[in-house]
């Protein structure tokens, strides 16, 4: 069996497929032959699915959990390669993605500073999303161990903190802002565990699935015409104009 159709099997969460289509949006043609990509909190689907269609490409994918899984275990795909921590050096890449990592890290300034500094070229590209809004803070970023959430100003300010200058930002998932409000309710009082795969059937994920991919497409579109939206996810394209000092 394919990786296509492996994917397309019901446990692949829809949230996760909305976001893998979202991103490769947001990079349009920042995605070419030949590009040279560190993908800090990329996992082997995201993987697969943002950079699968291209024949020539290398991927340094630098996974940030579960902590259990093992990266021998990940299926080969021509370009890519896994890894637990950022690459040794310099080592400069024409884009960078940050995805749901910056959260996880204390020092989250002090740590986009060091990617960008050792890791990416000049004129380089930078992706950062991260949980959105800090009022949704619960038991269950806690237990994913997270020290905040961030509403998109500061996304902002941190990257021009690290010499990144912002060419595009918005908000995804903006359907799922009430959903994760109420949930993070209930796990304020103690409902505390990680939802792991999806436990749906085939229909119910593909419509689903469809119904974040329309959300998310929305916001991007009117994001890009000025149009802000807020939404669980936050994210920031920015562009490395210092030239890797």
């Amino acid at each position: 069996m394919d990786a296509t159709k492996r994917d397309d099997r019901p446990t692949r969460h829809p949230w996760e497929r909305a976001r893998a289509g979202a991103l490769a949006a947001l990079l349009g043609n920042t995605l070419h032959e030949g590009v040279k990509v560190l993908g800090v909190g990329c996992g082997d689907y995201l993987c697969r699915t943002v950079f699968g269609g291209l024949e020539h490409k290398e991927v340094a994918a630098v996974e940030i959990e579960p902590p259990e899984a093992r990266l021998e275990e990940r299926e080969p795909e021509p370009g890519i390669s896994y890894r637990r921590e950022l690459p040794p050096g310099r080592n400069r890449y024409d884009l960078a993605l940050i995805l749901d990592v910056l959260e996880r890290v204390e020092d989250d300034r002090g740590y986009l500073k060091r990617v960008v500094r050792q890791h990416v070229a000049a004129r380089g590209r930078v992706l950062v999303a991260v949980p959105a809004f800090q009022a949704l803070y619960s038991g269950h970023d806690w237990f994913r161990g997270h020290y905040r959430r961030y509403r998109l100003r500061q996304v902002e300010q941190l990257a021009w903190s690290a010499g990144l200058v912002v060419v595009s930002s918005g908000y995804l998932f903006g359907s799922l802002l009430i959903p994760r409000f109420l949930s993070s309710r209930l796990y304020h009082w103690g409902r505390v565990r990680d939802p792991g795969p999806w436990r749906g059937g085939r229909l119910s994920a593909s419509l689903l699935g469809r119904l974040l991919e329309w959300d998310n497409m929305v916001m991007i579109a009117l994001a890009r015409a000025g149009i802000l939206l807020p939404g669980a996810t936050a994210w920031a394209l920015c562009e490395n104009r210092r030239g890797g000092n």
